[in-house]
Protein backbone atom coordinates (compact mmCIF):
# COMPACT_ATOMS: atom_id res chain seq x y z
CA UNK A 1 0.00 0.00 0.00
CA UNK A 2 2.86 2.29 0.77
CA UNK A 3 4.00 1.73 -2.92
CA UNK A 4 0.64 2.28 -4.55
CA UNK A 5 0.72 5.54 -2.84
CA UNK A 6 4.34 6.34 -3.68
CA UNK A 7 3.24 5.50 -7.79
CA UNK A 8 -0.05 7.65 -7.24
CA UNK A 9 2.22 10.71 -6.63
CA UNK A 10 4.20 9.57 -9.00
CA UNK A 11 1.41 9.76 -11.53
CA UNK A 12 1.52 12.53 -14.54
CA UNK A 13 -1.09 14.68 -15.69
CA UNK A 14 -1.76 13.42 -18.09
CA UNK A 15 -2.56 9.88 -16.64
CA UNK A 16 0.73 8.50 -17.27
CA UNK A 17 3.96 7.43 -15.29
CA UNK A 18 7.84 7.81 -16.28
CA UNK A 19 9.46 9.79 -18.74
CA UNK A 20 13.23 9.88 -19.70
CA UNK A 21 15.48 10.13 -23.03
CA UNK A 22 13.37 7.56 -24.67
CA UNK A 23 9.86 7.99 -23.47
CA UNK A 24 8.39 4.83 -22.46
CA UNK A 25 5.91 6.12 -20.90
CA UNK A 26 3.24 3.64 -22.08
CA UNK A 27 5.09 0.84 -20.92
CA UNK A 28 5.85 2.46 -17.45
CA UNK A 29 1.91 3.31 -17.18
CA UNK A 30 1.31 -0.69 -17.72
CA UNK A 31 3.41 -1.75 -15.05
CA UNK A 32 2.06 1.05 -12.66
CA UNK A 33 -1.54 0.06 -14.11
CA UNK A 34 -0.66 -3.51 -13.16
CA UNK A 35 0.62 -3.03 -9.71
CA UNK A 36 -2.54 -1.48 -8.80
CA UNK A 37 -4.68 -4.39 -10.58
CA UNK A 38 -2.74 -7.04 -8.79
CA UNK A 39 -3.50 -5.19 -5.28
CA UNK A 40 -6.98 -5.53 -6.47
CA UNK A 41 -7.60 -1.85 -7.33
CA UNK A 42 -10.32 -0.84 -9.85
CA UNK A 43 -11.03 2.27 -11.25
CA UNK A 44 -14.09 2.63 -8.57
CA UNK A 45 -11.98 2.15 -5.57
CA UNK A 46 -11.82 4.55 -2.87
CA UNK A 47 -8.07 5.34 -2.45
CA UNK A 48 -6.99 4.76 -6.10
CA UNK A 49 -9.83 4.39 -8.12
CA UNK A 50 -9.17 7.91 -10.08
CA UNK A 51 -5.40 7.01 -10.49
CA UNK A 52 -6.25 3.50 -12.36
CA UNK A 53 -9.25 4.91 -14.93
CA UNK A 54 -6.54 8.33 -15.69
CA UNK A 55 -4.49 5.50 -16.48
CA UNK A 56 -6.20 3.39 -18.67
CA UNK A 57 -7.53 6.42 -19.97
CA UNK A 58 -4.18 7.31 -21.04
CA UNK A 59 -3.45 4.04 -22.79
CA UNK A 60 -6.35 3.74 -24.61
CA UNK A 61 -6.11 7.44 -25.79
CA UNK A 62 -2.51 6.19 -27.63
CA UNK A 63 -4.51 3.07 -28.53
CA UNK A 64 -6.73 5.33 -30.58
CA UNK A 65 -4.40 6.99 -32.04
CA UNK A 66 -1.83 4.00 -33.51
CA UNK A 67 -2.62 0.11 -33.54
CA UNK A 68 0.87 0.20 -31.90
CA UNK A 69 0.64 2.02 -28.07
CA UNK A 70 3.39 3.72 -27.87
CA UNK A 71 4.72 7.54 -28.12
CA UNK A 72 7.68 6.75 -30.40
CA UNK A 73 6.54 3.31 -32.47
CA UNK A 74 9.34 3.39 -34.76
CA UNK A 75 11.34 2.75 -31.94
CA UNK A 76 13.10 -0.90 -32.36
CA UNK A 77 12.35 -1.47 -28.61
CA UNK A 78 8.56 -0.69 -29.24
CA UNK A 79 7.24 -4.52 -28.29
CA UNK A 80 8.36 -3.06 -24.47
CA UNK A 81 5.68 -0.72 -24.81
CA UNK A 82 3.46 -2.07 -26.31
CA UNK A 83 3.48 -5.08 -25.01
CA UNK A 84 3.10 -4.32 -21.68
CA UNK A 85 0.60 -1.72 -22.30
CA UNK A 86 -1.53 -4.73 -23.69
CA UNK A 87 -0.91 -6.72 -20.94
CA UNK A 88 -2.58 -4.17 -18.28
CA UNK A 89 -5.44 -3.32 -20.54
CA UNK A 90 -6.05 -7.08 -21.09
CA UNK A 91 -6.17 -7.13 -17.16
CA UNK A 92 -8.08 -3.75 -16.73
CA UNK A 93 -10.74 -5.12 -19.21
CA UNK A 94 -11.25 -8.37 -17.33
CA UNK A 95 -11.56 -6.32 -14.29
CA UNK A 96 -14.04 -4.01 -15.22
CA UNK A 97 -15.97 -7.04 -17.45
CA UNK A 98 -16.05 -9.25 -14.36
CA UNK A 99 -16.88 -6.93 -11.80
CA UNK A 100 -19.83 -5.09 -13.44
CA UNK A 101 -17.65 -1.81 -13.72
CA UNK A 102 -19.35 0.84 -16.30
CA UNK A 103 -17.07 0.29 -19.48
CA UNK A 104 -14.62 2.92 -20.61
CA UNK A 105 -15.00 4.45 -23.64
CA UNK A 106 -12.79 2.74 -26.24
CA UNK A 107 -11.68 -0.11 -24.33
CA UNK A 108 -13.05 -3.00 -26.19
CA UNK A 109 -11.61 -1.65 -29.16
CA UNK A 110 -8.40 -0.82 -28.57
CA UNK A 111 -7.34 -4.31 -26.73
CA UNK A 112 -9.04 -6.07 -29.45
CA UNK A 113 -6.41 -3.50 -31.60
CA UNK A 114 -3.60 -4.16 -29.28
CA UNK A 115 -3.58 -8.08 -29.35
CA UNK A 116 -4.32 -7.93 -33.02
CA UNK A 117 -0.43 -6.34 -33.25
CA UNK A 118 1.04 -8.76 -31.01
CA UNK A 119 -0.27 -11.87 -33.17
CA UNK A 120 0.58 -10.13 -36.36
CA UNK A 121 4.17 -9.58 -34.51
CA UNK A 122 4.57 -13.20 -33.77
CA UNK A 123 7.53 -14.39 -35.63
CA UNK A 124 7.43 -18.04 -37.86
CA UNK A 125 9.70 -19.31 -35.21
CA UNK A 126 7.20 -18.69 -32.02
CA UNK A 127 8.66 -15.65 -30.58
CA UNK A 128 8.98 -12.10 -31.84
CA UNK A 129 10.98 -9.70 -33.16
CA UNK A 130 12.88 -8.02 -30.24
CA UNK A 131 14.07 -11.38 -28.74
CA UNK A 132 13.46 -11.36 -24.73
CA UNK A 133 10.01 -9.61 -24.85
CA UNK A 134 8.40 -13.03 -25.65
CA UNK A 135 8.00 -13.14 -21.84
CA UNK A 136 5.52 -9.64 -21.57
CA UNK A 137 4.07 -11.06 -25.06
CA UNK A 138 3.43 -14.12 -23.44
CA UNK A 139 1.57 -12.83 -20.41
CA UNK A 140 0.22 -9.94 -22.64
CA UNK A 141 -1.97 -12.87 -24.94
CA UNK A 142 -2.71 -14.93 -21.49
CA UNK A 143 -4.07 -12.00 -20.13
CA UNK A 144 -6.54 -11.68 -23.04
CA UNK A 145 -7.40 -15.30 -23.14
CA UNK A 146 -8.36 -14.39 -19.50
CA UNK A 147 -10.84 -12.03 -20.27
CA UNK A 148 -12.41 -13.55 -23.78
CA UNK A 149 -10.70 -11.46 -26.10
CA UNK A 150 -11.21 -12.68 -29.79
CA UNK A 151 -8.53 -11.36 -31.77
CA UNK A 152 -9.01 -10.93 -35.58
CA UNK A 153 -5.81 -12.47 -36.70
CA UNK A 154 -6.26 -16.57 -35.12
CA UNK A 155 -6.50 -18.06 -32.18
CA UNK A 156 -4.53 -16.97 -28.96
CA UNK A 157 -4.61 -20.83 -27.88
CA UNK A 158 -2.37 -21.41 -31.31
CA UNK A 159 -0.05 -18.44 -30.65
CA UNK A 160 0.75 -19.42 -27.14
CA UNK A 161 1.64 -22.62 -28.38
CA UNK A 162 4.24 -21.79 -31.05
CA UNK A 163 5.76 -19.59 -28.06
CA UNK A 164 6.11 -22.46 -25.93
CA UNK A 165 7.96 -24.01 -29.01
CA UNK A 166 10.21 -21.16 -29.18
CA UNK A 167 11.26 -20.93 -25.20
CA UNK A 168 11.79 -24.85 -25.79
CA UNK A 169 14.34 -23.50 -28.79
CA UNK A 170 15.82 -21.04 -26.31
CA UNK A 171 16.28 -23.51 -23.34
CA UNK A 172 19.92 -24.85 -22.40
CA UNK A 173 20.57 -28.51 -21.01
CA UNK A 174 21.53 -26.92 -17.48
CA UNK A 175 18.13 -25.39 -17.53
CA UNK A 176 19.24 -22.01 -18.10
CA UNK A 177 17.73 -19.80 -21.43
CA UNK A 178 19.20 -18.41 -23.34
CA UNK A 179 18.47 -14.59 -25.61
CA UNK A 180 18.70 -16.13 -28.76
CA UNK A 181 17.46 -19.32 -30.36
CA UNK A 182 20.08 -22.58 -30.07
CA UNK A 183 21.68 -21.03 -27.12
CA UNK A 184 23.01 -18.00 -28.08
CA UNK A 185 23.76 -15.69 -25.30
CA UNK A 186 22.18 -17.89 -22.14
CA UNK A 187 21.30 -15.52 -19.17
CA UNK A 188 20.37 -16.35 -15.90
CA UNK A 189 18.12 -13.18 -16.06
CA UNK A 190 16.25 -15.44 -18.64
CA UNK A 191 14.97 -18.60 -16.64
CA UNK A 192 12.26 -17.33 -15.13
CA UNK A 193 10.82 -15.58 -18.34
CA UNK A 194 11.54 -18.91 -19.98
CA UNK A 195 9.48 -20.71 -17.03
CA UNK A 196 6.67 -18.49 -16.72
CA UNK A 197 5.92 -18.46 -20.47
CA UNK A 198 5.95 -22.17 -20.50
CA UNK A 199 3.81 -22.21 -17.50
CA UNK A 200 1.41 -19.81 -19.44
CA UNK A 201 1.33 -21.41 -22.75
CA UNK A 202 0.33 -24.76 -21.01
CA UNK A 203 3.63 -26.41 -20.66
CA UNK A 204 4.73 -25.86 -17.31
CA UNK A 205 5.01 -29.67 -16.65
CA UNK A 206 7.23 -30.67 -19.61
CA UNK A 207 11.08 -31.25 -19.27
CA UNK A 208 12.33 -27.99 -20.24
CA UNK A 209 10.30 -26.27 -17.25
CA UNK A 210 11.36 -28.47 -14.91
CA UNK A 211 15.11 -27.77 -16.01
CA UNK A 212 14.66 -24.13 -15.46
CA UNK A 213 12.54 -24.61 -11.91
CA UNK A 214 15.83 -27.30 -11.02
CA UNK A 215 18.33 -24.07 -12.31
CA UNK A 216 16.42 -21.67 -9.89
CA UNK A 217 15.88 -23.95 -6.59
CA UNK A 218 20.12 -24.50 -7.05
CA UNK A 219 20.86 -21.21 -7.77
CA UNK A 220 18.54 -19.96 -4.80
CA UNK A 221 19.88 -20.57 -1.68
CA UNK A 222 20.83 -17.02 0.16
CA UNK A 223 18.57 -13.59 0.58
CA UNK A 224 19.09 -11.41 -2.89
CA UNK A 225 21.30 -8.55 -2.06
CA UNK A 226 19.43 -5.30 -3.09
CA UNK A 227 22.93 -3.75 -4.15
CA UNK A 228 24.93 -5.84 -5.44
CA UNK A 229 24.32 -5.19 -9.05
CA UNK A 230 24.86 -8.42 -10.08
CA UNK A 231 22.08 -11.50 -10.73
CA UNK A 232 21.30 -11.23 -7.21
CA UNK A 233 19.68 -8.00 -7.86
CA UNK A 234 18.38 -8.14 -10.82
CA UNK A 235 14.35 -7.21 -10.68
CA UNK A 236 13.92 -8.35 -14.07
CA UNK A 237 15.03 -11.68 -13.27
CA UNK A 238 13.37 -11.91 -9.80
CA UNK A 239 10.10 -10.64 -11.43
CA UNK A 240 9.39 -13.62 -13.11
CA UNK A 241 11.56 -16.20 -11.16
CA UNK A 242 8.87 -15.37 -8.29
CA UNK A 243 5.99 -16.02 -9.83
CA UNK A 244 7.30 -19.17 -11.66
CA UNK A 245 8.54 -20.55 -8.64
CA UNK A 246 5.16 -19.76 -6.71
CA UNK A 247 3.32 -21.78 -9.71
CA UNK A 248 5.06 -24.67 -9.13
CA UNK A 249 5.34 -24.71 -5.36
CA UNK A 250 7.32 -27.10 -3.59
CA UNK A 251 10.74 -26.45 -2.46
CA UNK A 252 11.59 -23.96 -5.25
CA UNK A 253 8.67 -21.66 -3.83
CA UNK A 254 10.03 -21.93 -0.53
CA UNK A 255 13.68 -20.94 -1.16
CA UNK A 256 12.58 -18.28 -3.46
CA UNK A 257 10.21 -16.89 -0.52
CA UNK A 258 12.89 -16.99 1.16
CA UNK A 259 15.40 -15.49 -0.83
CA UNK A 260 13.45 -12.78 -1.77
CA UNK A 261 10.74 -11.74 0.91
CA UNK A 262 12.49 -10.07 3.15
CA UNK A 263 15.13 -8.60 1.03
CA UNK A 264 12.73 -6.76 -1.32
CA UNK A 265 10.96 -5.34 2.13
CA UNK A 266 14.24 -4.26 3.74
CA UNK A 267 14.84 -2.13 0.51
CA UNK A 268 11.77 -0.20 0.63
CA UNK A 269 11.88 3.50 2.02
CA UNK A 270 9.94 4.94 4.73
CA UNK A 271 7.94 7.27 1.77
CA UNK A 272 7.37 3.69 0.07
CA UNK A 273 9.75 4.00 -2.87
CA UNK A 274 12.55 1.03 -3.14
CA UNK A 275 16.44 2.15 -3.15
CA UNK A 276 18.38 1.88 -6.38
CA UNK A 277 19.87 -1.42 -7.07
CA UNK A 278 22.07 -0.90 -10.21
CA UNK A 279 19.81 -1.94 -12.46
CA UNK A 280 18.02 0.51 -14.44
CA UNK A 281 15.09 0.84 -16.50
CA UNK A 282 14.02 0.01 -20.30
CA UNK A 283 16.37 2.57 -22.53
CA UNK A 284 19.84 2.00 -21.22
CA UNK A 285 21.87 2.16 -18.53
CA UNK A 286 21.50 5.29 -15.73
CA UNK A 287 24.27 7.21 -16.12
CA UNK A 288 24.79 8.16 -12.55
CA UNK A 289 23.25 7.24 -9.57
CA UNK A 290 22.32 11.08 -8.67
CA UNK A 291 20.18 11.71 -12.19
CA UNK A 292 18.27 8.84 -12.55
CA UNK A 293 15.34 9.52 -15.41
CA UNK A 294 11.96 8.51 -14.11
CA UNK A 295 11.41 5.23 -15.58
CA UNK A 296 14.64 3.89 -13.73
CA UNK A 297 12.81 4.74 -10.64
CA UNK A 298 9.03 3.64 -11.81
CA UNK A 299 10.28 0.21 -13.15
CA UNK A 300 12.16 -0.29 -10.29
CA UNK A 301 9.58 0.31 -7.97
CA UNK A 302 6.70 -1.46 -9.59
CA UNK A 303 8.57 -4.79 -10.53
CA UNK A 304 9.67 -4.89 -6.93
CA UNK A 305 5.87 -4.01 -6.07
CA UNK A 306 4.83 -6.88 -8.25
CA UNK A 307 6.87 -9.72 -6.97
CA UNK A 308 5.71 -8.60 -3.45
CA UNK A 309 1.70 -8.73 -4.85
CA UNK A 310 2.23 -12.74 -5.59
CA UNK A 311 1.05 -13.43 -2.57
CA UNK A 312 -2.53 -12.33 -3.37
CA UNK A 313 -2.63 -14.74 -6.24
CA UNK A 314 -4.46 -17.44 -4.27
CA UNK A 315 -4.66 -19.61 -7.78
CA UNK A 316 -1.78 -19.96 -10.40
CA UNK A 317 -1.47 -17.32 -12.77
CA UNK A 318 -1.97 -19.39 -15.45
CA UNK A 319 -5.11 -20.48 -15.25
CA UNK A 320 -4.61 -23.65 -16.46
CA UNK A 321 -4.60 -25.96 -13.57
CA UNK A 322 -1.85 -28.23 -11.64
CA UNK A 323 -1.90 -30.46 -14.11
CA UNK A 324 0.59 -28.40 -16.36
CA UNK A 325 3.38 -27.64 -13.60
Amino acid sequence: VKSLKWLQKQQNKDGSWGDGPQNYKCAMTGLSLLSYLAHCETPLSEDFGDTVLKGISFLVDQGMKSPVISLVPQMNEVSYDHAIATYALCEAYTFCKQMDIPSIANLEQVVTKAVDQIMKGQNANGGWAYNYVTGWNVQALKAAEHGGIKPSRGEIRAALRKAAMYCRKTALPDGLFSYQENGREPRASLVGVGVLSLQMCGSGSDSTARKGLDWMLKNTNQPFNWKANNTSSNLYQHYYGVQAAMNRGGDVWKAYNRAFRDSTLGAQASDGSFMPNGFGGPGGVVQTSQNRHANDRIYRQCLATLMLEVYYRFLPGTGEGARNF
